[in-house]
């Protein structure tokens, strides 16, 4: 059995609202396809497995997968601000829960909220688990430009811990985007730096600790934080001050990380530093050679057991209904 907890959909109905607006986030309707405007440099396409869940589900047959977990791909709906922003996360749900619905021997489903308002995405957070059925919540690497860590979004990780509903952090558009979004593309470095730096001040800040009960996932095999854990921990005792965390790997080692890697050496480090239980099977489809991971995982030095844990097991225990 194999499940793959980072598959992406989209909505139709969000890319025709984009197509109002003149400025960033936006979409262009051309030949046949919604093109969604991130920010400078990043330009995503809205392919066919986005929003034909028979063409996802053929993919899936095809590489032997047996269960997506879907999330919401960029942009989010948190960029459009206000009001705004929590009606399209409340859309964005409903859409979800009826792709669910139409196959749910296939499908989970992450939550996606708003944050124009932080009650009223709480009360989301709420309807999509205990109503909508969805297994956990995707939060952006920043929320419209704030660091996941800034006091405002702590009740959405109060609530989430209570729930024990595990997070799934996705790169978005990069808090620092200087020399990060014009010439190398942004999926490549500016996706890996923010997620590292989000997971980072998340271990820093105290709210990987406070509100351990809801297991977080980095995808992207951990981005950058398994190479610079220990680079964290021993600047930490020269340049942290007294406050500082102290030792903040054992905190970080803690997270979750996905297998959406590209070449063996980054998944078998990964797997060396993190350990079978901490890995989960991604193939960020439909972006990228999304096949690759799957493979990847095949071919890795471990035992059968692990590999199970990997492909299967650890979601089942992380997303259980």
């Amino acid at each position: 059995m194999k499940i793959d907890v980072h598959t992406h959909f989209m909505s139709e109905q969000m890319a025709r609202h984009l197509e109002k607006r003149s400025h960033f986030p936006y979409t262009k309707f051309v030949d046949g396809t919604y093109h969604f405007h991130c920010c400078q440099g990043l330009t995503v396409p809205m392919v066919p497995p986005l929003y034909d869940m028979q063409a996802k589900l053929a993919d899936m047959d095809e590489a032997g997968i047996d269960v997506g977990i879907l999330s919401l791909a960029v942009p989010g709906p948190e960029l459009l601000g206000g009001a705004q922003a929590d009606e399209m996360a409340r859309i964005t749900n409903d859409l979800l829960a009826e792709l669910i619905a139409g196959h749910p021997d296939r499908f989970w489903g992450y939550a996606t909220l708003g944050f124009g308002d932080i009650e009223a995405s709480l009360k989301e957070l709420d309807r999509c688990i205990s109503t909508l059925k969805f297994r956990g919540l995707q939060l952006y690497s920043n929320i419209n430009g704030k660091p996941l860590d800034a006091p405002e979004f702590r009740p959405i990780f109060a609530r989430i811990a209570e729930l024990k509903r595990p997070i799934f952090i996705h790169p978005t558009v990069p808090l620092n985007q200087n020399y990060l979004t014009d010439l190398v593309p942004v999926p490549v470095l500016a996706f890996m730096v923010d997620n590292t730096l989000a997971a980072m001040r998340l271990a820093l800040s105290g709210i990987l600790s406070e509100y351990a009960a809801a297991p977080i996932i980095i995808p992207h095999a951990g981005a950058t934080v398994p190479y610079l854990m220990g680079r964290l921990d021993s600047m930490l005792e020269y340049f942290g001050g007294a406050e500082a965390i102290q030792e903040p790997s054992r905190f970080l080692k803690k997270l979750y990380m996905d297998t959406v890697v590209y070449q063996p050496e980054p998944l078998q480090w990964c797997l060396s530093l993190m350990g079978a239980d901490q890995l989960v099977l991604g193939t960020d489809h439909p972006y990228g050679a999304w096949r690759r991971p799957i493979q990847l995982l095949e071919e890795v030095a471990c035992s059968d057991s692990e590999r199970q844990q990997i492909q299967h097991g650890n979601a089942e225990r992380l997303f259980q209904p």
